[in-house]
């Protein structure tokens, strides 16, 4: 190989090398003129923070304007779909709580019930005329609305703010001051009504209290089977009040019965093991003996309890009643529950074997003749067979009491529940007040 062949590939390397060289240049000269163009180089630092303020200003901005416009959209769907926004407030002077239960109404939203209840019934009137009620916007005045009405459910102490009108109820905050214009009990108040300060000075001078409510939004309980208008306050008080307390007693009664199913059981159970052991099984207590559980879930009593109230909560609801079951009507209600009372206090009476208590078993007999004293059975010092005989005793003899204790439950104390519940009912027909002076209810 010649010296003129290496010197060529030498001068092509060079040649190579000199060419990327000028394309970096070139592009580093692009850079420079791109700096001076907008005036970004050392010598321009006036212009180069004044871009990045700029810059962090624009950015700034827009991160507020999607922040405002996201919060808008949350308020906008809050205020389309929440119905409630109080759920409980205080009488300036008196002092007095109310909650706002719920908010209900038809699937057109066009008759919306604001449901209130007073948590002392007998320390404020219960007489819708002694009210008034002062309404605006939550931020805006209004200068009138739906049809608006309040009424009250006697002395349960639940009471009704009633909007109604031909079109759907429109989605706005509503700040709704109520006024007593009774006092029936000793000034206790603070003069404002809860965290809210009130700068009017009304809540100084009168018994009221503030709420918010949106009685146009989507979330309001429907109540599908109550016709829309409805004025009967039995109906009015079944829909809005008494149904989801019977729901509630029911559900009581079901998880009582099914408990009473596994005592009874665990009572088979105990005394299976005694006469496995050789024993004769102790007399099961009256309050028991011959009682299950049917397929659907009900207690069927071979004997019921003094006092019971024998009514059928299996098929019936509240929709149908309770207390035509067991007497004529709501002016039997009185006399039949102290007869009730008094059959309890005298449970057992002159009749022994009506005794609501379980015996204390303290010996038991054997299949061989012979008599076990459980008192003088100890562990350590007994047989373990005798053990187990006094443990299983015990045991059988305290889920008779929870049985028992289950039983009264059920019979006397939740059956008693619903009939309460179907007078409170029924006495809306005397009891229920509605305001009836247009001037009660004001728009501002």
């Amino acid at each position: 190989m010649n010296k003129d062949f290496l010197k060529g590939i030498k001068n092509r390397k060079s040649e190579t090398v000199n060419d990327e060289d000028t394309e970096k240049v070139s592009f580093i000269q692009r850079l420079i003129k791109f700096r001076d163009r907008f005036k970004l180089g050392p010598h321009h630092r006036m212009e180069r923070f004044t871009i990045m303020v700029s810059a962090t200003l624009a950015f700034l901005l827009l991160f507020s304007g999607l922040s405002l416009a996201k919060d808008r959209a949350n308020v906008a769907t809050q205020t389309s779909v929440q119905a409630r926004y109080t759920e409980r407030f205080a009488f300036s002077l008196s002092g007095q709580n109310m909650y706002v239960d719920g908010v209900f109404g038809d699937k057109n939203h066009t008759d919306v019930m604001v449901l209130l209840r007073l948590q002392d019934p007998k320390g404020m009137s219960v007489d819708a005329s002694n009210y008034q009620l002062f309404i605006t916007g939550l931020n805006e005045s209004m200068d009138s609305g739906p049809k608006t009405t309040f009424s009250m459910f006697g002395s349960t102490g639940y009471a009704l703010l009633r909007f109604q009108s031909d079109e759907p109820i429109s989605k706005q905050i509503l700040d709704v001051t109520i006024r007593a214009n009774e006092q029936l009990s000793a000034q206790a108040g603070t003069g404002t009504s809860g965290d809210k300060e009130n700068t009017d000075g009304s809540f100084a001078k009168y018994d009221q209290g503030r709420f918010y409510v949106n009685p146009g939004a989507d979330n309001i309980t429907t109540l599908d089977w109550l016709v829309p208008g409805e004025k009967n306050p039995t109906k009015l008080y079944t829909a809005l009040v008494a149904e989801a307390k019977d729901v509630q007693i029911r559900e009581q009664l079901k998880a009582q019965v099914s408990e009473m199913g596994n005592l009874l059981n665990r009572a088979k159970e105990y005394t299976n093991r005694l006469v496995g052991a050789g024993y004769e099984a102790p007399k099961t207590p009256w309050f028991v003996d011959g009682d299950y559980i049917d397929e659907d879930g009900g207690l069927v009593a071979a004997k019921n309890l003094a006092g019971a109230h024998l009514i059928d909560y299996s098929t019936k609801t509240i929709r149908e009643g309770y207390i035509k079951q067991v007497m004529g009507g709501l002016s039997e209600f009185d006399a039949y529950m102290k007869k009730k009372a008094e059959s309890t206090s005298t449970a057992g009476g002159n009749n022994p074997n009506r005794n609501e208590q379980v015996e204390q078993v303290k010996t038991l007999s054997n299949e061989d003749g012979s008599t076990l004293d459980l008192q003088l059975v100890s562990t350590g010092s007994s047989p373990s067979s005798q053990v187990a005989a006094k443990d299983s005793t015990e045991s059988l003899q305290q889920t008779w009491r929870s049985y028992l204790s289950m039983k009264q439950k059920v019979q006397r104390d939740l059956l008693r529940s619903l009939l309460v519940l179907d007078a409170d009912v029924l006495s809306q027909q005397l009891g229920f007040s509605e305001q009836q002076n247009e001037k009660s209810v004001t728009y501002y």
